[in-house]
């Protein structure tokens, strides 16, 4: 059993319970692979208090070894203090690592927890991996005052893992000396346990679409719901279709997009937060899943509908496309006219839905992910 120092600045927490479950997932995949994983966080978020500190340790239910320093504070200011305070988390990580003997030091995220994670594997002589879901990935390495050592993080790693060709694309141009034989696309992992195909009886008179994101102005500014928005409402008066919108989740824009649909006539339910448990309901009762987005690094909430079966019409940006195909959805530029388009195109095909939900299984469950991993592990070892 190789044992696996799994390093993180996103993990969840009592506080923020969504904030990286999706690195919480590649996680337990590695451990369903075989593997023993220490999962060393140092995360920074908002807290009521001035300054905070807090240490956890526990198993989770991922059956991985949890250790996480938490730091916070309730002004923004403090908060990139500690966020850029690298010589601290340094040191908090290795508080973690005295204790815990690693095969392997798994990093993710380039800054911090790459940089700090080619530091430890390089004092433990242990292989270095980095697995890249950041979508500010190309920004921090021509930008930032760590720059450079990223870059050389990267150069040093023995394995490079972006979820999508599209990030990779970016590492490759903000460092065009790093090799392709380093890099292999590993996606998130989406749980097919929860998100899975079911048969369903579709209302002949409705259309109905979902949407699921955070709809926050700060945090998610890249989600472009007003296109989609007006989009459908263009459709409808079009065409004269009866349309049915479901907006999941929570976030500040949620009063101006009520606004916006009523101004546009549009029949629309606002759920606010859902447990996947519950997207899961909406999704397998859905027709189609509509998705606008400036950026993509991997896709997430679309992978999801589709584990679903659901056909998906999406913004042509970032990794989108490396998941939607003319078998399972429309791509669309993002113009008003585009859009139109596209829905009269994604409502008039007929989809395989079941095989749709089959080729999604094949590639981005816990123990496909866990298993591409896995091959990595083995490689830079031997």
């Amino acid at each position: 059993m190789r044992k696996i120092l799994f390093v993180t600045p996103w993990y969840p927490t009592e506080n923020q319970p969504n904030n990286g479950i999706f690195i919480r997932e590649h996680a337990r995949s590695i451990h369903l692979a075989g593997n023993e994983v220490v999962v060393a966080g140092i995360i920074i978020q908002p807290d009521k208090k001035i300054l905070s500190a807090s240490f956890t340790e526990y198993e989770d239910a991922c059956g991985s070894q949890v250790s996480i320093y938490v730091l916070g504070s309730k002004v923004k200011f403090l908060r990139d203090i500690l966020y850029h305070s690298f010589f601290v988390q340094l040191i908090l990580l290795r508080r973690i690592v005295s204790n815990f003997q690693p095969d392997i030091v798994h990093s993710n995220i380039i800054y911090p927890s790459g940089i700090m994670g080619a530091r430890i594997a390089k004092r433990l002589k242990k292989p270095h991996i980095i697995t890249e879901h950041w979508s500010k990935t190309d920004y921090f390495l021509k930008n930032s005052r760590f720059s450079r050592a990223g870059k050389n993080a990267y150069r040093q790693a023995n394995a490079i893992l972006p979820v999508s060709a599209f990030l990779k694309n970016k590492i490759l141009q903000a460092v065009p000396d790093l090799t392709e034989e380093k890099f292999k696309i590993i996606g998130n992992v989406i749980d097919s346990e929860v998100f899975y195909y079911k048969e369903r009886k579709p209302d002949p008179n409705v259309l109905k679409f979902c949407a699921v994101a955070t709809w926050n102005t700060k945090k998610t500014p890249d989600k472009y719901p007003e296109l989609f928005i007006e989009a459908l409402a263009l459709f409808q008066k079009k065409y004269n279709r009866n349309i049915y919108l479901t907006i999941i989740g929570g976030g500040n824009r949620l009063d101006e997009l009520k606004k916006l649909c009523e101004e546009k006539k549009l029949k629309v339910a606002f759920t606010g937060y859902l447990d996947k448990t519950e997207i899961v309901r909406y999704l397998q009762e859905t027709d189609f899943f509509v998705h606008a987005s400036r950026i993509e690094t991997f896709g997430v909430s679309t992978a999801e509908a589709l584990m679903c079966g659901v056909p998906v019409i999406c913004s042509n940006v970032g990794a989108l496309p490396e998941l939607v195909n003319n078998s399972n959805g429309i791509l669309c530029n993002n113009q008003i006219d585009e859009w139109v388009k596209g829905l009269k195109q994604l409502t008039e095909t007929t989809y395989d839905r079941a095989s749709i939900a089959e080729k999604m299984k094949e590639k981005f469950t816990a123990r496909s992910i866990g298993k591409a991993i896995d091959e990595v592990y083995e490689k830079v070892l031997h």
